[in-house]
């Protein structure tokens, strides 16, 4: 398991020879004594053999995605969204990964991105299962491509269930 930590990084923006990216950084949240317990994540609906790979570590990160303050994600999308290059008629390549996928998510479920910009996302490490079903707004644009990439060291790796979603 990779143990950086998945909320603090970069989204990389690259349109031809011009390359930018945006950083974030959400604090790590404490995790109180109660969501340590396995009844915490009977919503996940993992299997027998996933259950035994949550490590207080795995917990953690799971807690942290799934109490995050939605207006925290929602400044980083407007940030995001502002960050992209316009105008331009080139193919704009973003690469993320773990919060930074959800970020990217949730900026291409608000339906904010303009139509005039053509956006083939690289998405590392997506634990798809822990976005909010709430938030999914808009079907993909057609100018906009999405591609899953799972690293071999990544967090979410031992989770099908949470990954899954994303093939």
């Amino acid at each position: 398991m990779a143990t950086s930590h998945p909320f603090k990084g970069q989204i990389k923006l690259v349109s031809g020879s011009q390359k930018s990216h945006m950083d974030f950084e959400v604090p790590e949240e404490d995790l109180p004594f109660s969501e340590t317990l396995m009844n915490s994540y009977s919503g996940l609906k993992l299997t027998m053999e996933e259950k035994r790979e949550l490590s207080l570590k795995h917990r953690k990160i799971i807690h942290q995605y799934q109490s995050i303050d939605d207006e925290v994600v929602l400044k980083y999308v407007k940030r995001f969204i502002n960050a992209l290059p316009r105008p331009t008629n080139k193919k704009i390549k973003v690469k993320t990964k773990d919060f930074g996928s959800y970020i990217c998510l949730m900026a291409i479920s608000s339906g904010k991105i303009p139509d005039s910009l053509n956006l083939c996302f690289e998405l590392e490490d997506t634990p798809v299962g822990l976005f909010p079903k709430k938030l999914l707004k808009k079907v993909l644009s057609k100018n906009i491509a999405v591609k899953f990439i799972l690293s071999k060291n990544s967090w979410v790796k031992p989770f099908k269930t949470i990954y899954q979603e994303a093939a």
